[in-house]
């Protein structure tokens, strides 16, 4: 397949069943073929008479094996229908998807406020974005690959600290492997693998994801940092880690590897039992008694502060909101639900989700609750928009002015 076939397929949601009003929203999807991995553009075309006020908030529904992002601002610009100019505020977003086949998009809520005119007050829309489907196609000769990109090139770089080599038991080695491709959103690249040899213990930190945009185009980077804690002598090896990606100018299969790495770990040095003589040891002892006592003495007083010290470091939304994170991490949907309904409880009546936040909450409860069930969740962007919700709140406590009216009964 040289090129992928262009079309210019444009859906509505018909606004009655005679098609005389104006749809409030369409969907304008420039191709119905891809690649596996690749990009796939679409439009939401949100209209209206007057002109719009605030944000659109978007429910994007939730796809086994497939990432569906918003991109960029919005562009408004004005269009005739039905004899009359409508303001368009058109949207563009994103769709990446792993799984090979027809894949259908379903109907998804769309809410925006707009005026009737230029003046007047601002009025709310709820409206459905149409279904519509898309071809996704596996490459031929990737059938024993499992994740895969589209994209013209790709880069990945990896840098340690210390660089590997001869070490001991209990040393650390932290490793970042970095992969960039255009027109490939960060979130869409493939965590780094964790493979290693027994012997070694290995943790993965919170991956950093972040695109470049410009002109409609944009780099994708995602950034793994790996721990791996030397436990065993020996000479321990970590695997080459190898990228696959589909060109779709050549078609082909493109590869870069980097190299595996050995880490000779010598055994912990046997304790000889001997003392320096050189050095009196009596200090020591006194000062340990002498702490040792003074604890004993004051273990009370110590216990409570350091209980209070604890509680003030760890309220219970702090730890709860920690539980939810650690069932987002696991992809424990039911975990993630308890733990989500426990941390709204302790916000009080006034807390308002943002809409990146409802939106990964629906895809939650859809996941738990509607037909979906048996597919696998991905706690992902729940705890991304659930950790951009508590930055937010704790930026609005440090900024919130305090009153300059004194207290009715100090």
């Amino acid at each position: 397949m040289k090129s992928l076939t262009v079309l210019s397929v444009f859906f509505v949601a018909l606004g009655s069943a005679a098609g005389a009003e104006v749809a409030p929203v369409a969907v304008r999807v420039p191709q119905t073929t891809a690649w596996i991995g690749e990009r796939v553009p679409f439009y939401v075309e949100l209209r209206a008479p007057g002109s719009f006020q605030g944000t659109a908030g978007f429910d994007l529904p939730q796809l086994p094996g497939t990432l569906l992002m918003k991109i960029g601002n919005p562009v408004v610009s004005s269009q005739d229908f039905e004899g009359r100019s409508w303001f368009v505020q058109t949207h563009e977003f994103a769709l990446f998807s792993q799984k090979p086949g027809l894949l259908e998009v379903p109907p998804f809520s769309v809410r925006f406020a707009s005026r009737e005119d230029f003046t007047g007050p601002a009025k709310d829309m709820q409206a459905q974005a149409p279904a519509w489907k898309v071809e996704v196609r596996r490459p031929p000769g990737s059938e024993n690959i499992g994740f895969l990109i589209t994209t013209e090139s790709f880069d990945v770089t990896e840098t340690w600290e210390p660089q590997p080599g001869p070490a001991k038991i209990g040393g650390v080695f932290k490793r970042t492997v970095v992969q960039f491709a255009p027109n490939v959103s960060g979130m869409a690249l493939a965590p780094a693998p964790t493979i290693a040899p027994d012997g070694m213990r290995v943790y993965s930190g919170q991956p950093e994801v972040k695109d470049k945009t410009e002109r409609g185009e944009f780099l994708g980077e995602r950034r793994d940092t790996i721990t791996y804690l030397l436990q065993k002598p020996g000479v321990l090896t970590l695997p080459a880690l190898t990228y696959v990606w589909w060109d779709p100018e050549k078609e082909v299969l493109e590869r870069k590897t980097l190299p595996a790495v050995t880490f000779e770990v010598a055994p912990a040095a046997a304790a000889t039992g001997k003392v320096d003589a050189a050095r009196p040891t009596w200090p020591w002892l006194f000062a340990a008694v002498l702490t040792v006592g003074l604890g004993a003495w004051q273990r009370r007083r110590l216990w409570a502060r350091t209980r209070q010290g604890w509680k003030a470091l760890n309220p219970p939304d702090r730890i709860a909101a920690r539980k939810l994170l650690r069932a987002c991490r696991r992809h424990d949907a039911a975990a993630a639900q308890t733990a989500w309904t426990t941390w709204r409880n302790m916000q009080g009546a006034s807390f308002q989700a943002d809409p990146e936040l409802r939106s990964a909450l629906l895809g939650l409860q859809r996941h738990l609750f509607g037909p979906t069930q048996g597919v696998s969740w991905e706690g992902n962007e729940l705890a991304r928009a659930l950790g951009d919700t508590i930055t937010a709140m704790k930026a609005h406590m440090v900024h919130e002015p305090a009153s300059a009216l004194p207290l009715l009964n100090p």
